[in-house]
C-alpha cells in the first residue's frame, strides 16, 4: 500500500507456512556461495525431539534461530518458539494436575553437535 507516494510495508505476522522446499541443487549452491564468500561453513545438528517440543508449545507457529556463543566461546545457535503474534514463547499457561492454571517456562534450546558441511559428503 502507499501513503502519500511512499511505499508502506505492512508487517507480516509469523505463520506456519513460512519457508519452502528449495531442492538439493539450489541449497548446495547457496551453501557454496556462502563458503566462497566467507571461507568457512559447517552445519549444526538439531535432534527431532527438541524441535517437536519447541513446536508443540501452545500457539507455536515456528522457531527463531539465533547465532550465539557457547560457554567456550564457540559459535552455536539458540532456538526459541514463536507464537502467532510474533512474540517469543518464554512462558505459557497450562492446567496442572489440580485443575488450576499454572505457568511453565518456554523452551529455549541449543543444538547438540557441529558436523562437517553436507557439501563435503559423498553423494
Amino acid at each position: 500500500m502507499t501513503k502519500k507516494d511512499v511505499l508502506v510495508q505492512t508487517p507480516q505476522l509469523p505463520h506456519a507456512n513460512v519457508g519452502q522446499h528449495i531442492g538439493f541443487e539450489k541449497g548446495a549452491k547457496m551453501i557454496k556461495d556462502f563458503y566462497d564468500l566467507h571461507g568457512e561453513n559447517s552445519c549444526h545438528f538439531v535432534g527431532r525431539n527438541i524441535l517437536e517440543k519447541l513446536l508443540s508449545q501452545p500457539d507455536c507457529v515456528g522457531i527463531n534461530i539465533y547465532k550465539a556463543l557457547n560457554d567456550r566461546g564457540a559459535q552455536t545457535y539458540v532456538f526459541i518458539g514463536v507464537d502467532s503474534t510474533g512474540k517469543a514463547i518464554l512462558e505459557y499457561t497450562y492446567v496442572n494436575d489440580n485443575g488450576e492454571l499454572d505457568k511453565v517456562p518456554g523452551i529455549v534450546a541449543n543444538y547438540f553437535s557441529p558436523r562437517p558441511g553436507w557439501w563435503s559428503w559423498s553423494f
